[in-house]
């Protein structure tokens, strides 16, 4: 096998791929654009696609034990091609590089596991993630925080079964606990108090918090009387004060409140300053974990609906095949038990799912839940079409593809 300026993923399907010298030149520097690429306005930098990712898919919503997000990077990276696929495999990346693609979006992250040791084969933990770093091709994974954005790997799951969802499964409270921060600051020092608040992680709002230094302002009269004993700032000991003051008002994560009083009390000049910490109330959203529609099918029939829709040979079914189906719970991927209790639904007729373990699926025919398995991959193939669309309208530049290298790991003989 001829080796010049290539790099070869090893493994039971062994499969050559070449490496251009421009992509495997010092980190930082990138392949000619113009060599391969003829958008208007491309390309895009790399942190400006991987911001509007973030938006698609909140990092936030992501479950604790994943990793979601930008997983391979470089500063001043930039992009112009975009392969979407569901797994960072051999065939993956052989199709990445052959087509000279700039970014991976990878729904399940290949960074997951904690890293040991770092071998750049394809059978070594992360090898294909290493590979394609080094081959410049930088990989964003959303996985469970596309899961739970709204429109996301659900809702794209439900539109291609031609499913009209009327609910989230378990809606959520999108972002972490916030707190708003009360405090009254002399007019003079209102500055000075504000920059050191906002420096300790106060003011930060909206998705993603990219909106910072946020606050509301009212003027007004605070009065205080101070005892013989005490060392006021502003008037005298002993006698009845009014100071011209500013209400000042901001937000901050439940997680910083001891970072931010302190910053509030190094900087404020008075001994004593009066401030309350209110607890903010976040309503669901359209966020969610699964998603909830209603049918009106037999469950050999909505079975039926479910092979014609993705073009599936065959699905597993537990339940009476004539069993009438009204409400329908879906969680693409591996649901586990999560759809036993309805969340703030009644229990489901039906659970539509890619995947459950044998005992799993047990429970579920003991709670009277019907379910339907797509197979892991197949239920959660619909959202990289979704992602393309979303690229697509936002970089009307990128070239975006998705993978055609998808296939269950699994043969039916």
């Amino acid at each position: 096998m001829k080796r010049t300026n290539a790099t070869t993923v090893a493994g039971p399907e062994a499969v050559p791929y070449q490496v251009s010298p421009a992509a495997s030149t010092a980190a930082g520097e990138r392949r000619p654009a113009n060599l391969w690429y003829t958008g208007q306005a491309g390309p895009y930098p790399l942190e400006t696609v991987a911001e509007f990712l973030d938006e698609l898919s909140p990092p936030a919503l992501a479950e604790p034990w994943d990793n979601a997000g930008l997983l391979s990077a470089c500063p001043g990276a930039s992009v112009a091609r975009v392969l979407v696929a569901l797994d960072l495999t051999a065939t993956v990346l052989h199709e990445a590089m052959a087509w000279n693609a700039d970014l991976l979006v990878c729904y399940h992250p290949p960074i997951f596991q904690p890293i040991k040791t770092l071998v750049p084969q394809p059978n070594a933990p992360c090898g294909n993630a290493l590979l394609a770093h080094a081959a410049g091709i930088w990989i964003y994974s959303p996985h469970t925080a596309l899961d739970t954005a709204s429109g996301g790997t659900n809702d794209a799951l439900a539109a291609a079964l031609n499913l009209n969802v009327t609910g989230n499964m378990r809606p959520s409270h999108a972002g972490e606990p916030h707190l708003k921060l009360v405090t009254f600051i002399p007019e003079n020092e209102v500055e000075k108090v504000a920059d050191a608040v906002f420096l300790a992680g106060a003011g930060r709002v909206g998705q993603n918090s990219r909106y910072h230094h946020c606050s509301f302002r009212t003027p007004g009269t605070g009065t205080f009387f101070g005892e013989e004993s005490t060392h006021p700032t502003v008037g005298e000991a002993g006698r009845m004060e009014f100071v011209r003051e500013v209400r000042f008002e901001t937000v901050l994560p439940v997680r910083l409140a001891d970072a931010v009083v302190a910053a509030l009390r190094t900087s404020h000049p008075y001994e004593e300053p009066a401030f309350d910490l209110l607890v903010m109330y976040t309503p669901p959203d359209a966020t969610g974990t699964g998603k909830i529609a209603h049918v009106k099918l037999a469950l050999q029939e909505l079975a039926q609906q479910c092979k014609t829709r993705l073009g599936l040979l065959q699905v597993q079914v537990v339940g009476e095949p004539s069993r009438h189906i009204e409400t329908v719970a879906l969680i693409a991927g591996s649901a586990g038990r999560l759809a036993l209790d309805g969340g703030d639904h009644p229990q489901p007729d039906c659970l539509i799912t890619g995947e459950l373990k044998h005992h799993d699926m047990l429970a579920y025919k003991a709670a009277g839940i019907a379910t339907i398995c797509l197979g892991h991959g197949s239920s959660e193939l619909p959202v990289l079409h979704r992602l393309r669309e979303r690229l697509t309208e936002r970089f009307s530049s990128l070239e975006i593809r998705v993978s055609t290298a998808h296939a269950e790991p699994f043969t039916m003989v």
